[in-house]
C-alpha cells in the first residue's frame, strides 16, 4: 500500500513537471571568468537532483563503510577481552604458563597494564626472572603511572625472593619521587629483610601518622626495632653507647618497660653489672613488678652487701611478697649469709610454696649437711612440679 502512494506521488509530480516544461522551459546561465554555461532551468534542476543523489549515496556508502569498520573493532576487542579473561581465570587456578601466554598473547593490542603485572606474577610462580623483568619492562614503558606500578610490582616480587639489597635499591628510586604508603610498607619489609633496625625505626612517625598499619602492629614493629638497635650495641660491646641509647629512649617516651629484660644481660654481657643493678631499683622503683624483683636477684653485683641492703629496703612495703623472700634469700646465698638465706626460703615457703623454692631449700639444707630436711623439700618440689611418681610397691629395706 505505502509503495502504491509513492508511485502514486511520483506520477503525480512527473505529470506536473511535464506541464511546467511544457508551458515554459525557463533559462539559465553561468558564468564563471570567460566561461559560461547556458541551459533550461529544467535540465538544470535535473543535473542538481542527480548530483544531490550521487552526494547521498556517497555518504551512505561511507557510513555503512564506518559501521563496518566498528564491528570488526569490536569483533577483535572482544576477542582481545575474552582472551584477557581467560588469562586471569587461569591465573587464580593457579595455571600459570597458561595464563601468562593468554595474557601477553600477541593478538591482543594494546594489551592493558593489568596484563603485564599479572603476566609478571605468572612469571614469578614460575621463579622465572627473566619472564618478570620482560613483562615489568613492557609495562613501565606505557606511561608514568604505569612505569610506577611495575616498579613497585618489581620491590614487591623481589622481597618475596628474599633480594633485600635489590628492593631496597628499587625502592629508594620510587622514594626520591613521592612517598607513596605502598613505597613505605615495603620498606618496612625490606630494613626487617637486611636487619637494618635504625631505618625501620625511622619510619615510625610515617606510619603513625599516616596510619599506615594498625597502633598495635606498629608497636609490636617498634619494639622490634629497638631489640634490632639493642643487640647491634651489645654486639659493638660498647656500654656507655648502650646506656647513652637507653636514655634517649627515656626522652622520646620510648616503651622501654619491655626492654628492660633485655637489657640487663646485655650490661652484664659487657661487665656492667652496677648500672644493670641502678636501672633495675630505677624500674622498680617506678612500679613494682615482681619480675624485675627476681631479675635484681639474678645479677652477680661487685657489691653483693649493697645489693642485699637495697632490696631489704623493699620489706616495708612488700613484706607478703613471696617472690621478694625468694628474691632476698638468693642474695643472701651471694653473700654467704646462709641462716638468713634460710630464713627468707621458708618465709617465702610459709607465703607461697612453690617448686622453685623448694628446690632452693633442698639446696641450701643439703650444703648445711640437714639431709633428711632436703630430701623432703626435694620430694615437695617434685610433686609440685607434677612429677609425682605413681604408687607402685616397693622392697622394704632390711635392718
Amino acid at each position: 500500500m505505502k509503495l502504491f502512494f509513492v508511485a502514486l506521488l511520483a506520477l503525480l509530480l512527473a505529470a506536473g513537471a511535464a506541464v511546467a516544461i511544457q508551458y515554459d522551459s525557463g533559462y539559465v546561465l553561468i558564468a564563471y571568468g570567460h566561461t559560461t554555461v547556458e541551459m533550461t532551468l529544467w535540465i538544470a534542476v535535473a543535473v542538481l537532483l542527480i548530483l544531490l543523489g550521487l552526494a547521498w549515496l556517497l555518504f551512505s556508502l561511507l557510513r555503512r563503510g564506518a559501521k563496518l569498520s566498528d564491528r570488526f573493532g569490536n569483533f577483535r576487542g572482544g576477542q582481545q577481552q575474552r582472551r584477557s579473561e581467560r588469562g586471569v581465570i587461569a591465573y587464580s587456578r593457579g595455571q600459570w604458563l597458561q595464563a601468562r601466554r593468554l595474557l601477553l598473547s600477541p593478538a591482543n593490542r594494546p594489551k592493558p597494564l593489568i596484563n603485564y603485572l599479572l603476566a609478571a606474577r605468572a612469571s614469578h610462580q614460575l621463579n622465572d626472572s627473566r619472564g618478570i623483568d620482560e613483562a615489568l619492562d613492557a609495562a613501565a614503558q606505557r606511561n608514568r603511572a604505569s612505569e610506577k606500578a611495575a616498579e613497585l610490582l618489581r620491590a614487591e616480587l623481589q622481597l618475596d625472593r628474599g633480594q633485600y639489597a635489590e628492593a631496597l635499591n628499587t625502592l629508594d628510586g620510587l622514594r626520591r619521587k613521592d612517598r607513596d604508603p605502598a613505597v613505605t610498607l615495603l620498606l618496612v619489609r625490606a630494613y626487617r629483610g637486611v636487619n637494618d633496625a635504625s631505618s625501620l625505626r625511622a619510619l615510625l612517625p610515617e606510619l603513625r601518622k599516616r596510619k599506615l598499619m594498625s597502633e598495635n602492629a606498629i608497636n609490636t614493629l617498634e619494639l622490634d626495632a629497638l631489640r634490632g638497635e639493642l643487640q647491634a650495641l651489645r654486639t659493638a660491646g660498647d656500654a656507655g653507647a648502650l646506656l647513652q641509647w637507653w636514655k634517649e629512649l627515656d626522652r622520646n617516651r620510648a616503651p622501654r618497660s619491655a626492654l628492660l629484660p633485655e637489657i640487663i644481660p646485655a650490661l652484664l654481657a659487657l661487665g656492667n653489672s652496677e648500672d644493670a643493678l641502678k636501672l633495675l631499683r630505677v624500674a622498680i622503683k617506678q612500679e613494682w613488678q615482681e619480675s624485675l624483683v627476681m631479675l635484681y636477684a639474678s645479677v652477680p653485683a661487685d657489691k653483693p652487701a649493697e645489693q642485699l641492703r637495697h632490696a631489704e629496703a623493699w620489706l616495708k612495703s612488700h613484706a607478703d611478697s613471696a617472690s621478694l623472700q625468694l628474691a632476698l634469700g638468693r642474695i643472701c646465698l651471694r653473700n654467704e649469709l646462709w641462716g638468713k638465706a634460710r630464713e627468707y626460703f621458708e618465709d617465702a615457703h610459709r607465703l607461697a610454696p612453690n617448686a622453685t623454692i623448694c628446690f632452693e631449700l633442698a639446696r641450701l639444707l643439703d650444703g648445711l649437711g640437714e639431709h633428711p630436711q632436703a630430701a623432703n623439700y626435694l620430694r615437695e618440689g617434685l610433686q609440685r612440679q607434677g612429677q609425682q611418681l605413681p604408687e607402685l610397691p616397693l622392697p622394704k629395706a632390711r635392718h
